[in-house]
Parts: C-alpha cells; structure tokens; sequence
C-alpha cells in the first residue's frame, strides 16, 4: 500500500493466506498377488507449514514470489499387515499462499489516504512434485501449520577429567536444518568450555620421584616432592611426602669401616676391615691419626672401638668409644665418648656368627628345658 499524506507513510497490514497442501504418503507398487493378501496401514502424514516472521521479506510489492513459505514432512508410518514396513515416503507440495491486507489502523486520519494493490493473480494450487516410478500414492491429508524452534539435548561429558576441556550437546531445528536460522531465529550453544579433576591422578598433586634411603643398612626414611601448581585445583588428601624404606644391599652383610679427616667425610679417608690397627699401622696405611673428623661402620653386626693413645690405651690412660653401625660426624663421635678429633689406634670387628651362635645357644637350651619339664610331668 502507498500512503499519501504529509505524515509518516504507513506500512500495509498483510498475511499470507495458505491454501493447505495435500500431502500424499507413497509407497512402492506391490504385485497383484501381494495386494490380495496384504493391505497398506499408513499413519496420518506428519506435515507442517513454516512462513517467515516477515512475510513481505523487505518488499513494498506483491508478486508470485512472497510470501516464502514452506512445508516439512516427517516419514510416514506404512507397512503392509502381512509383511516388515515399507520404504515409504510423504510427498508434500510447496503450500500456496495470497496476500491478505487489511487497512492500516494507526494511520491519521483524515490526512491520510491508503490505496493498496491488488494481490497479483498468480496460480494458487499447490503442485507435488511428480510420482516415481514404481510409486502410488495410498493416502492424502492437509498438512498442519506447525512452529519453528530449536530443540537442544543434554550436555555431553567434559573432554578433559584432569583440568579444562569441551562440552558439547545437540542443537536440531524443528522444521529442518537451516530453516531456523532463515526464519532469523538465533541458534544456541552447541560447545562450551567445562572444568573436571575427579581424574586426576594422584588427587590433581605434582609428585615427584622417591629419593634415596637414608639409612646405609636397615629401615630408614624416602622422601619426595608433593606441590600443587596454581593451575590445577587438588582434591582429596595430599600424598604422602615421606615413608619408611629399608636397605639391604651386600655391603649390609659385610663388615668395614671408614675414617675421615678434615671436612666431615670431604677429607682424607682409610677403609678399614675387621682388624686391630695400632697408631705405626694407621700412619703407615696413610692416616692422620690427629685428625679424624668423622667415620662410617658399615654392616649389621660391625663394630668400631677408637682409642686416644698409641696402642688401645695400654700404656696411656685416654679415652675410648665405641660406634655400631652409622654414620657420625664430630657431635656424633663426641656423644660417643670421643673428647677429640685424636684417635691413635682402632679395632674393627663383627659380631655375626656370635649372635647366631648366641641364638642357637637359646634355642637349644629352650628345647632341653622343654623336655625336661615334659619329662617330670609325665613323672608325675
């Protein structure tokens, strides 16, 4: 419609007018002796009619070409009653629509005068696109005028259980993909970003190797690194950061020492197996019997007994200590009984067979005590 008047000019106020198209369900030809037995059962053809919000689509004129409508049909539902379902198909034609107008209603008045244009004359009837051959049409029906919207499903599981990563969910247009998003409809989120840490490992913690035993011979302690990092988010309990271990190479069933000199064990040193070495042994072998700083005993049953003077104190009275199995530094060493870094002479010696022998002695006199009193009970 055209307006004229010294006011704004009025838009015209139409719709489109469909006529419903008739929706065919086709299915392939059966051979005569299949339709004497059999019959075809189609469901209702499911068929909508879709019109753009904007019917005009921008146009101050009226042709063959507007509105744009459009129809959409689900599958049908056939089968004969004696056999599986049939590959059948709804056939619905492009609905054909005219314009209805009516005068505008918010146009001043008197100073305002609409003169509309006819709707073109344009074939109306709706036209199906033409039968397959093999096809036959079983059943027709209008189709309904349906609503466009998106349908969105559940979001998916997040790509990453350690950290950030992806969700994804389905986003399906009602009346056929891209019919939505030509209607100007907005389509929602298919992806987005999510977080997970119920699989991280080790509780989401950054944890280091094992570090070495501390102990030479026997249980000691292991030690390792347990952070978190600013970009992980840890759960649950924070790993363990120190356990017990145990040491039991060969040298654990041997038996030798190690003197030092100078800074503790960084100096001159002297291995020394079991034995007795006198001050002239000690100075020969290359120690500084005035200077030992720290030592090492290595071995289960291995013992060290130092001395102050010459040879074991036996013409100088001084002091003597005695140091199992470890490692003692100058404190360690003085808690021992060592007042000073002179140690002129040494004896180094193991105790294994002695301790076995020892517990064999137990074992034997605990069986013959057990015998012993089964004997006088019996007795009795």
């Amino acid at each position: 419609c055209i307006g004229e008047s010294t006011k704004p000019v009025c838009e015209q106020n139409c719709e489109p007018r469909c006529h419903r198209p008739k929706c065919e369900t086709r299915c392939p030809k059966a051979t005569p002796a299949q339709y004497e037995k059999c019959k075809v059962e189609c469901g209702e053809p499911e068929c909508q009619m879709f019109c753009p919000k904007d019917p005009c689509q921008g146009k101050k004129t009226l042709d063959c070409n507007t509105p744009a409508c459009k129809t959409v049909c689900e599958k049908p539902k056939c089968k004969f009653t004696c056999s599986d379902d049939l590959d059948c198909t709804s056939v619905c034609p492009q609905p054909q629509c005219e314009w209805k107008c009516e005068k505008p209603t918010e146009c001043p008045k008197p100073e305002c005068r609409m003169i509309c244009e006819k709707p073109p004359n344009c074939d109306t009837a709706p036209t199906a696109k033409p039968l397959k051959e093999g096809e036959s049409v079983v059943r027709t029906e209008h189709a309904k005028k349906g609503e466009a919207k998106h349908t969105v499903g559940e979001w998916g599981q997040c790509s990453s259980q350690c950290g950030t990563g992806k969700q994804t969910r389905s986003v399906k247009c009602t009346a056929g993909d891209g019919t939505c998003s030509d209607l100007g409809m907005e389509r929602p989120a298919s992806e987005r970003s999510c977080e997970d840490y119920n699989g991280c490992k080790d509780g989401g913690y950054d944890v280091g190797p094992w570090g070495t035993c501390s102990a030479q011979c026997g249980e000691g302690t292991q030690s390792r690194n347990v952070t978190c990092s600013n970009k992980k988010k840890c759960i649950g309990d924070k790993p363990d950061a120190e356990r017990t271990c145990t040491h039991d190479a060969a040298e654990c069933h041997s038996c030798k020492a190690t003197i030092y000199g100078g800074p503790s064990f960084d100096g001159w040193s002297l291995e020394l197996k079991p034995g007795d070495y006198t001050s002239s042994t000690l100075e020969h072998m290359g120690a500084k019997c005035d200077d030992v700083s720290s030592l090492k005993v290595y071995g289960y049953y291995c013992h060290l007994k130092g001395y102050e003077f010459g040879d074991f104190n036996q013409e100088h009275k001084g002091w003597s200590a005695t140091f199992d199995r470890g490692d003692f530094k100058q404190a360690a060493m003085l808690k021992q009984g060592a007042k000073d870094n002179d140690m002129s002479s040494c004896k180094v010696w193991d105790t294994k067979d002695q301790d076995k022998t020892r517990s064999g002695s137990l074992a034997s006199s605990g069986f013959f005590a057990a015998a012993l009193a089964a004997l006088v009970f019996s007795n009795k």
